[in-house]
């Protein structure tokens, strides 16, 4: 067996892997992604939705509890995201990512749109799913969103080639780490990239200048965090979109 397992280690980090670009976000059967040889890559807008405070709700109420309101959140999560066109593909115990293929500023705008609407349910008071959660204490949230590639591979092994599909690239992880420098009641934070493409609709509100003159008002701010020890601007916002 050690034989075996070191020689198939050795042809999976030795042989050649193909990557194949496409226009979708693949499913877990899809006949292109090979085991060890061949990933599918797509272009899409990232949104990251992580639950805080997991452990204090195990703590304070039970594991049963906290399964629940996991399962709840990624429920609230693909109700919102699938009409927008949004595709949730991989969640773990704290946190959820969501995809949104294609290159344009109509998916920019339906990923943020799609948060803000988590955003409301979350956090507005006119929400029955807050102050249901609420009771919980399971409100403690943030959503980070970049643009970029992201790779698919299949996880696995040679006895077990259909096990899941594991995604990567920087945008996820720029994605996560804008989502741990934000707090609350700015829940929502872009990337540079994201912001720059937005269209007014996502990007502005409407107000009124001293003299009462209708005006668009910015409603994203400015930050920065380090990654890969280069600092990068995001932006952050406590609007949301109402879910009617």
């Amino acid at each position: 067996m050690k034989i075996e397992i070191e020689e198939q280690i050795k042809k999976i980090i030795e042989s050649s892997f193909e990557i194949e670009e496409i226009e979708e976000v693949p499913e877990l059967d899809d006949e292109r992604l090979v085991f060890g040889s061949k990933g599918l890559s797509f272009e899409a807008t990232v949104v990251y939705v992580v639950l805080r405070g997991t452990n204090q709700i195990l703590n304070k109420h039970s594991e049963i509890t906290l399964a629940k309101i996991r399962i709840a959140y990624f429920c609230l999560i693909a109700e919102i995201v699938n009409p927008l066109g949004g595709v949730v593909r991989q969640a773990h115990d704290d946190g959820v990512y969501i995809f949104f293929q294609g290159k344009n500023q109509d998916t920019l705008n339906s990923a943020v749109k799609a948060a803000m609407k988590i955003k409301y349910m979350l956090g507005n008071d006119y929400s029955r799913v807050k102050k249901l959660f609420e009771s919980y204490d399971a409100v403690n949230f943030a959503i980070g969103i970049d643009d970029g590639t992201v790779l698919c591979v299949k996880l696995g092994s040679l006895q077990s080639p259909l096990g899941g599909l594991v995604w990567s690239g920087e945008v996820l992880n720029i994605a996560m780490e804008i989502a741990n420098k934000l707090e609350a009641p700015n829940h929502i934070g872009v990337s540079e990239l994201v912001h720059y493409n937005l269209t007014d609709a996502v990007k502005y509100n409407k107000g009124r200048d001293k003299q009462g003159n209708e005006k668009l008002i910015e409603i994203w701010r400015s930050a920065s965090f380090d990654y890969n020890e280069m600092e990068q601007t995001y932006y952050s916002t406590s609007f949301f979109w109402t879910v009617t």
